[in-house]
């Protein structure tokens, strides 16, 4: 499994609790990079990749947000992990902006975003348990629990993977 490492956070943290964080919201001209949808058409699902030059890329679900992660030379050409300063999702319940290195994901539920089946971000477990049972989910997922192979079966409505 590829890992993704960590990169050090925008915002004061409250332990267990994603905080919320200010990145650049994506405009009427932005595509997602992977799927090439409108991510500002979404804005309950924007995540934000910003880079040390200001350049930022916006998704339309957390989903392309790690395939994008995943496979930078593909969808990013020219751009290193490295040079990323802020990394963003927004949480489900209150449709904030939060650090997705400290988010929790839930999949498996009822709720499906723009591209269908859904990582869904919260910034704790309170919310993340709440959503769980409310939305019949199947599993919790902190970001580094995450791969590729994940991500497609998510695609394809399968949430049992490796």
């Amino acid at each position: 499994m590829l890992m993704l490492p960590a990169l050090p956070s925008l915002a004061t943290e409250k332990p267990g609790v994603a905080p919320v964080i200010d990145l650049p919201k994506p405009g009427p001209r932005d595509r997602c990079p992977v799927c090439g949808m409108f991510p500002e058409r979404y804005p309950d699902w924007t995540a934000t990749v910003l880079f040390q030059d200001g350049h930022a890329d916006h998704f339309d679900g957390a989903k392309d947000f790690f395939k994008y992660l995943y496979d930078m030379p593909k969808y990013a050409s020219g751009r290193k992990r490295e040079q990323i300063t802020g990394m963003g999702v927004t949480g489900y319940y209150a449709a904030e902006m939060i650090d997705a290195q400290q988010a929790l994901y839930v999949i498996g539920s009822d709720v499906l975003g723009p591209m269908g089946h859904e990582l869904v971000p919260h910034p704790d477990m309170y919310d993340a348990e709440a959503f769980m049972r409310d939305h019949a989910a199947i599993k919790i997922l902190r970001f580094e629990d995450t791969s590729m192979e994940m991500l497609l079966g998510l695609d394809e409505g399968k949430f049992d993977w490796g």
